[in-house]
C-alpha cells in the first residue's frame, strides 16, 4: 500500500470516528404515547395504530431512517413494533408519528381485562431505539405514562 494510500484511509476513518462521537453527546428523545386507535385485525392478531409524540431536548435537529420500540402494558410485554419511515425532529421541537403494533388476541384480552376491571388506565412502558440516527448510529428511548381508555 501506498503512502499516499495509507494516509486517505487514515483520513477516512479518522472522519467516521468523529461523525460517529457527534451523535453519542445527544440527550435522549422524549417518546410519549399520544392515542392507541384498532387497525384491521383478525382472530387471532389484533393490530393497532398508535401515535407517538417525539419531543427532541437537544439543540440539533434529530433526523433518523426510522424506530424499533417494545411496548409493555402494566409490566407485561403486550406489543412489538418498527417503523421505516423518516423522523425529523427540529432542535428543541416535537413531532408525531403514527405506528403499527401487532399484538396476540390473549394478550390484548388479558389487558383489556385488567384495564376494565380498575379504572380504566392502563400504565405503559416503551422502549426502543431511533435508528440510523444522524446516518450513523442509533439513539436508545424510554418513556413510561399512562393512557385511559376512552
Amino acid at each position: 500500500m501506498k503512502r499516499h494510500d495509507l494516509l486517505r484511509l487514515i483520513t477516512l476513518l479518522l472522519c467516521l470516528w468523529l461523525s460517529g462521537c457527534g451523535t453519542f453527546g445527544l440527550k435522549k428523545p422524549q417518546v410519549s404515547l399520544v392515542d392507541i386507535r384498532p387497525a384491521a385485525s383478525t382472530l387471532l392478531e389484533q393490530n393497532f395504530d398508535l401515535t407517538l409524540r417525539l419531543q427532541n431536548p437537544n439543540t440539533v435537529p434529530l433526523r433518523a431512517s426510522g424506530l424499533s420500540f417494545e411496548l409493555s402494558v402494566a409490566g407485561q410485554h403486550m406489543a412489538s413494533g418498527v417503523s421505516n419511515q423518516a423522523i425529523n425532529v427540529a432542535a428543541l421541537g416535537e413531532s408525531e408519528i403514527q405506528v403499527r403494533v401487532h399484538t396476540s388476541l390473549g394478550s390484548w384480552l388479558k389487558q383489556l381485562g385488567k384495564a376494565v376491571q380498575g379504572d380504566g388506565k392502563l400504565e405503559y412502558q416503551l422502549q426502543g431505539r431511533l435508528e440510523d440516527l444522524q446516518g450513523v448510529a442509533s439513539l436508545p428511548f424510554s418513556s413510561s405514562g399512562e393512557w385511559k381508555l376512552p
